[in-house]
């Protein structure tokens, strides 16, 4: 950033040789990503947005109805005045990167890791799973993952980069086909930002790094500069393309609780009362850039919807879902691991209920609040073996609350068949 450049001056025919090696890179990643779509057949999924008609996906009471004006008042079956379908004008208005909040009120999605998204074998099985069933029509992609690393190299952006170069082609093309595209950025767990940077990680009283229970190294959510990273890759992610960008690990460690009494190095924290006000600026500070620019979510532990504090990881819910356009509570039913929550021994045993009870805490916590809720769902399996029914009962216990939106995770993108993902409810 303004260093003196001690490069000889290139002459003419070199610099003209660059530019045109630069071109013909450009191009070469363009007509790859093109064929790699053609290879897979793509076709748009599922409810053209433009004629969806009078029973449009998410149309209905609770948070799924638009009746109410949603973010930006558009009403059920519109687009803001001005405002393209895919987020470009109509020839009157001045364009805006924000896609139709009825889209992103009807994604249903997976997630996907870096690795997979940026290897054409892997994204293969991925997205022939999502054309074979109908109602999925989002995927939700790593662009900084639990490793801190970003696709490829980005400016003024200092992560571990790979080198999925085409990722800015492809999101676009996948864009164009009529899809939802959600950025999952992860905020603070990140051990090369905290290796490399180790003043802004989380340390021990003698200045060495501190880890959390699984060996994980943190950036102290406390500084700053750390705000100020994180948001670059938003914006990065927004410039390429994705409609929507999804913070998760957007907390305090979870084994971290009371640290600070011990010794544990977290600059910053005398700013704030509680985490949980630290946590709510830094969400208002990456909001206020994405503004016009993507909408924004955060992922919060399922057990939100229970709690009436932060938990001591800094998520309270009516005061992060004042701040976001969608929260996402990870409501897998594997995770409410405690004997006695709602009312069963063993809660893993019964997706339907847990999902279904933890939707109707969340829609009324959050009832008159900016964020709309779009869970994610259980399509794993840990202690019991999760199929069909399972999965089923989780997407069908969301639309039985009048939720049309919710992502499915599998860390290995594996996901389940069978399923019918826009259930008639």
């Amino acid at each position: 950033m303004g260093e003196t450049s001690f490069e000889p001056r290139r002459s003419l025919k070199r610099q003209r040789k660059a530019r045109d090696t630069h071109v013909w890179v450009t191009a070469a990643l363009l007509i790859f990503a093109t064929g790699l779509i053609t290879a897979y057949h793509f076709e748009v999924l599922p409810v053209p947005w433009e004629t969806a008609g009078p029973q449009v996906p998410g149309e209905g009471t609770g948070q799924g109805g638009l009746d109410e004006g949603g973010i930006g008042g558009v009403q059920e079956g519109q687009v803001e005045e001005g405002q393209g379908l895919e987020g470009q004008d109509s020839g009157a208005g001045e364009q805006t990167a924000l896609a139709p909040m009825e889209q992103a009120l009807s994604a249903r999605g997976l997630y996907v890791a870096m690795d997979v998204f940026g290897t054409p074998s892997l994204f293969t099985d991925v997205i022939t799973f999502v054309r074979s069933n109908p109602g999925l029509n989002c995927l939700v992609v790593d662009v900084k993952d639990n490793n801190g690393r970003i696709p490829t190299e980005a400016p003024g952006i200092p992560s571990k980069a790979g080198s999925y170069t085409h990722f800015r082609a492809l999101v676009n093309v996948l864009k164009q086909e009529g899809y939802y595209l959600i950025a999952r950025i992860v905020a603070f767990q990140d051990p090369y930002m905290a290796a490399a940077f180790p003043e802004q990680a989380i340390r021990n009283a003698d200045g060495s790094l501190w880890r959390d229970r699984d060996g994980r190294l943190w950036l102290n959510p406390y500084d700053k500069r750390n705000w100020e990273f994180v948001k670059d890759v938003c914006l990065w992610a927004a410039d390429m393309g994705f409609r929507e960008i999804q913070l998760d690990y957007v907390r305090f460690p979870d084994s971290a609780q009371g640290v600070e009494k011990k010794g544990v190095l977290m600059p910053g924290h005398d700013e704030y009362e509680s985490r949980g006000d630290a946590i709510a600026a830094f969400l208002e500070y990456v909001g206020e850039a994405l503004e016009n620019k993507a909408y924004l979510s955060a992922d919060v532990f399922g057990f939100v919807t229970i709690a009436q504090d932060d938990m001591g990881i800094g998520q309270r819910l009516e005061q992060l879902a004042d701040l976001v356009d969608f929260i996402s509570p990870m409501v897998y039913p594997s995770h409410y691991y405690n004997p006695g929550i709602y009312g069963f021994e063993v809660p893993e045993k019964h997706p339907y209920e847990v999902v279904y009870k933890a939707m109707e805490e969340a829609l009324t916590r959050t009832e008159g609040l900016r964020a709309k809720v779009r869970p994610w769902l259980q399509d794993f399996s840990m202690r019991y073996r999760y199929g069909p029914k399972e999965v089923q009962d989780q997407i069908n216990a969301v639309f039985e609350h009048g939720i049309h939106t919710y992502m499915l995770w599998n860390p290995a993108n594996v996901y389940t068949e069978g399923v019918d993902c826009l259930p008639d409810i």
